[in-house]
């Protein structure tokens, strides 16, 4: 009797040891039934840089060939779906907690106070709205964006002035901080341009190194943009409908884009060339989900 005892007080330390010795008493019938909790995602920060320039009124890709879609029209489409992507990622349960926000804009900024006015309107902070306000201004916000695009498209055009891109300045001196970075987000840069940078009051050259990218520059295999800050690695940068005005430009053009960025820290980066819009959603949806 005692040695039967004893044998069902030894079975019981050594079970009670098992249970402890991983720092507690667990459920179920082992380690695969133990639940993580999924870390949080961090809120988005969307920005979307449009370039005004006159890529606009282009009629051919890099092929000669004739695009079947206007740049307008092409530009209107991305924008719609990342505000699909957006209102899906913020609405549901979660909205009430949401810190997502974005926007859209130009730089330089158009020297015309109608598309000015219109421009103010595109851009959705969901923190700044309380209890139903917030399910309310993301129903609103495509409707008002593409609205309102539609008419800054239809301005810019009509008044047939192009004072260019300056994508390089804004990167150089720290708009882009300002603008599109916010600590704790995941910041995401989108630029609609077909990928030459330039503005008249921002011309500068360093041997092979320049402040903007031409057709004249793009002969030039050693040819890299000037790179004048660093920092950028909370910043992510996806360019689209990039089309140069020689296909053979095409791969020296995205090297340009891409070894800029990642010089100035630039984690993430695609560069693609203009495609029908079906095709750029699978670009965007790639680099959203990334």
């Amino acid at each position: 009797m005692k040695t039967r005892n004893m044998l069902i007080a030894i079975c019981a330390l050594l079970l009670c040891g098992s249970i402890y010795s991983c720092g507690g008493p667990k459920t179920g019938g082992g380690d695969d039934d133990i639940k993580t909790v999924p870390a949080a995602k961090a809120p988005l920060n969307i920005s979307i840089y449009l370039d005004l320039s006159d890529r606009l009124i282009r009629t051919e890709d890099a092929r000669g060939r004739k695009m079947n879609l206007s740049q307008k029209d092409r530009d209107l489409a991305i924008i719609d779906y990342i505000a699909d992507c957006f209102k899906e990622q913020t609405s549901g349960p979660q909205i009430l907690q949401s810190k997502n926000n974005i926007k859209v804009f130009f730089y330089p900024a158009p020297d015309n106070s109608g598309i000015a006015t219109l421009a103010a309107d595109l851009s959705l902070d969901i923190m700044k709205y309380q209890g139903k306000d917030k399910r309310i201004a993301l129903d609103e916000m495509k409707e008002k964006f593409m609205r309102n695009l539609d008419a800054i498209y239809d301005k810019t055009i009509q008044a047939n002035n192009w004072t260019g891109c300056d994508i390089w300045d804004f990167f150089s001196n720290k708009n882009v901080d300002t603008q599109c970075i916010r600590k704790g987000f995941r910041n995401i840069l989108v630029i609609l341009t077909d990928g030459y940078l330039y503005d008249k009051y921002h011309k500068m050259q360093d041997g092979n190194s320049y402040s903007y990218i031409t057709s004249t520059t793009l002969k030039d295999k050693n040819a890299s943009l000037i790179v004048k800050r660093t920092g950028l690695e909370d910043l992510e940068v996806c360019i689209l409908e990039v089309n140069p005005y020689d296909i053979n430009h095409r791969d020296q053009l995205v090297l340009v884009l891409e070894n800029w960025l990642k010089a100035m820290g630039v984690q993430e980066i695609t560069v693609a060339e203009t495609d029908l819009p079906v095709n750029t959603q699978t670009i965007i949806k790639s680099f959203l989900e990334n």
